[in-house]
């Protein structure tokens, strides 16, 4: 009941956000288009290329333009050839079925490519399967049928990258964009719970809210490389951008450093002039990434202000660098001096990344503090065509065990719907590629949607065939439909597929001239949902309790190179710890997904869940301690602050831990770690006191595990 209350509430889950309705508006002139021409010409083949021009549209995912053109490309070539040559294999129920299993399986095994690579694999089983329904009875049918696939796509690409305004680092600045707008959300939060005394509950909260931003850096970095990649020089636009995304990196870690140390600060009033001073600059800083956004958003100084001077006080002007509030010392002593220092930092970055954004504004060279922030983005390693197949092919990857299932299941459905004589067997082939996911959860919520989806949309297709029996009114039906259906996809996937589906069906209405089309698609749906949670639960299952312990283990392993790499460096801003710290969050990342996975997985009672939660709770915050640790060392300092003996106990105390996990059995006992005495830096020692704290719980927590069968 749990299970189904939980895919339940996603069905009807309005994501935050505002309708695509420019991408809504251009998917319906990419698919209505062709269609009109198709009436005018009365070369019902010429209707396919509003196939073409809705699965292209559907395929641009964003990005930069020279990856969006290259996946749009992609599509549309291999869309034509595929499509050709299913268009005349279609005729006996062998050569049908054959062609299917391994076509399907094909398309899907793509994702060993990525996620990228497999969307565009699903858009190219799609005109497979439905050419391969519609087979073709002579040459000239076959290569009017590619020439139309062809040309519907390479209008779809037309309008997308052409026709609309072609800006190439519009994308990259909306994704820097975000991370700045991110910046600014969790500087608002450590202002508030400054002032207002925060719990540690809250600051924990607070602080997991801080790890989103690492998503929107990573993507900001990637839809950055592959604008540079696709420009023959680099720009001052380039160089202004890569500054703004590097600095984002260092800025994250100092603001969860400030909370951390405002944490041990709490409500003490001996401290108030501290957290006066840390709520002011939050304020200042937040509304100077605020700014930022604003700018990159603009992408033109006309009608924007010039840039705001960073306060330290509300509703005053100081001058462009923010000047260091005095720093009292006597009853404060050390922590207030720990506070000034990541302040200063604070403000240093801040004043690049201020500088940075108006020179992108306004037009001017990068500045020389801007260059001696990055020294560029990493090269991208070598690509190997055959090492992402090599490293699939072998049983146990998830990647061939949902191609194989998917193909046969898809297979399968074709035979029992032909001898079931139930309509149209290759749209039951085709809802079910459109269900199967990797994940059991993902296809059991995709049912739900795709079944409930499907059931009303083929109900207002019915109607609408009903009522409408023109071709000009049913294209126009088909554009509104079209339209509104993907400004709705960001917001929830359940509308989407609901008004996507008379589409499909219309579509076909049009190529057939069958009227009564739409009317078979409701049994279809329901064969093809059964058989795809048949296929999920009994080919090759792999629940996500069985892979989380994993993800958890190699998220923990992770903590310990970051400690040992902040313990073996200087400072906690160098590149090596950079990229360590990079790796951690992305293992971070993986794991909170596998867990978020379990969840719609599982069918016990909730609090059987509360020990991997913790599990993951604890990593982070293990991980912002860590953090905090490497920010807060002072450049006069000639001791490392973490020193490595330590450093290595808690390493090898994860090492077990994860080792546990692992073989699914409890962790041994932890070693006594012996910290160093900083009793003259309270925030350093409550810091170095979380360490065997934390690790302590997290022993618990995987304790718990090896006991409990839910997560084992």
């Amino acid at each position: 009941m749990h299970r189904l209350l939980r895919h339940l509430q996603s069905l009807f889950r309005v994501e935050p956000g505002r309708p695509a309705l420019w991408a809504g508006l251009r998917a319906s002139i990419s698919t209505a288009l062709p269609l009109c021409l198709a009436f005018l010409s009365t070369v019902p083949e010429a209707s396919w290329a509003g196939l073409t021009g809705l699965l292209v549209t559907l395929a641009d995912k964003g990005g930069s333009y020279h990856a969006r053109a290259r996946v749009m490309g992609v599509v549309t070539v291999l869309g034509s050839l595929v499509g050709m040559l299913a268009a005349p294999a279609g005729r006996t129920y062998w050569v049908d079925a054959s062609l299917l299993l391994l076509g399907v399986t094909a398309a899907n095994f793509a994702r060993s490519y990525g996620e990228t690579a497999g969307s565009v694999g699903g858009q190219l089983a799609v005109i497979f399967v439905v050419s391969l329904g519609a087979p073709t009875s002579s040459l000239r049918e076959t290569l009017l049928r590619g020439g139309a696939l062809l040309m519907g796509g390479l209008w779809a690409m037309a309008l997308s990258l052409v026709l609309w305004p072609l800006r190439p680092y519009r994308p990259a600045r909306r994704a820097v964009a975000r991370v700045y707008a991110g910046l600014a959300s969790a500087a608002e939060e450590l202002h508030t719970g400054t002032l207002d005394g925060a719990t540690a509950s809250q600051w924990a909260d607070g602080l997991q809210r801080h790890a989103r931003i690492r998503p929107e850096i990573e993507r900001a970095r990637g839809v950055l490389a592959a604008t540079r990649r696709g420009r023959p020089d680099e720009s001052r636009r380039g160089e202004h951008l890569l500054v703004l995304v590097e600095l984002a990196e260092p800025m994250v870690a100092l603001l969860s450093s400030l909370a951390e140390a405002m944490q041990v600060v709490g409500r003490d009033p001996h401290m108030n002039a501290t957290r006066e001073r840390v709520a002011r600059l939050c304020e200042a800083f937040a509304a100077m990434d605020l700014w930022v956004a604003r700018a990159l958003r603009q992408e033109r100084n006309e009608g924007m202000s010039a840039p705001p001077r960073l306060v330290l006080r509300p509703k005053r002007r100081q001058p462009a660098r923010m000047a260091a509030p005095p720093v009292r010392q006597g009853a404060e002593g050390p922590l207030s001096m720990h506070v000034a220092a990541l302040l200063a930092r604070l403000r240093e970055y801040a004043g690049v990344a201020h500088e940075t954004a108006s020179g992108l504004l306004f037009g001017d060279p990068v500045s020389q503090r801007g260059k001696g922030t990055v020294k560029g983005l990493p090269k991208a390693p070598g690509f190997s065509a055959w090492r992402p197949l090599r490293d699939n092919l072998h049983p146990d990857s998830l990647v061939l065990r949902h191609a194989l299932r998917t193909g046969m299941v898809a297979t399968a459905a074709l035979g029992l719907t032909r001898a079931l004589q139930v309509g149209d067997a290759h749209w039951v082939s085709l809802t079910v590629i459109s269900i199967l996911q990797p994940h059991a959860g993902s296809t059991e919520e995709r049912v739900l949607q795709r079944t409930m989806g499907t059931l009303v949309g083929a109900s207002l297709a019915a109607l609408i065939a009903t009522t409408v029996h023109t071709p000009p009114l049913m294209v126009a039906v088909i554009s509104v439909l079209t339209a509104i259906s993907v400004a709705l996809l960001p917001l929830n996937f359940g509308a989407f597929q609901v008004l996507l589906t008379p589409d499909y069906l219309l579509m076909a209405t049009l190529s057939s001239g069958d009227w009564t089309v739409a009317s078979q698609r409701s049994l279809g749906v329901l064969i093809a949902g059964t058989l795809a949670l048949l296929g999920t639960w009994t080919l090759w299952p792999s629940p996500e309790r069985r892979r989380f312990p994993d993800a958890a283990a190699s998220a923990l392993r992770a903590d310990g190179k970051y400690l040992q790499q902040l313990a073996t460096h200087r400072s906690g801003t160098e590149p090596a710890v950079n990229e360590e710290r990079r790796r951690l969050d992305q293992a971070l990342l993986e794991a909170e997904s596998s867990f978020q996975r379990l969840m719609t997985e599982y069918r016990g009672p909730p609090q059987h869940l509360e020990p991997g939660m913790a599990l993951l709770t604890y990593t982070r915050r293990f991980a912002l301690a860590v953090t905090a640790l490497g920010t807060g060392r002072f450049e006069d300092r000639t001791t490392s602050v973490l020193p490595q003996q330590l450093a290595q106990r808690a390493s090898d105390s994860l090492e077990l831990l994860a080792r546990a996990l692992q073989e699914r059995r409890e962790p041994p006992p932890l070693p006594s770690l012996a910290l160093p005495r900083t009793s003259g830096d309270p925030v350093l020692s409550a810091l170095l006191e979380r360490v065997p704290r934390q690790l302590g719980i997290l022993h618990g927590a995987v304790a718990r595990i090896s006991e409990d069968p839910a997560l084992r």
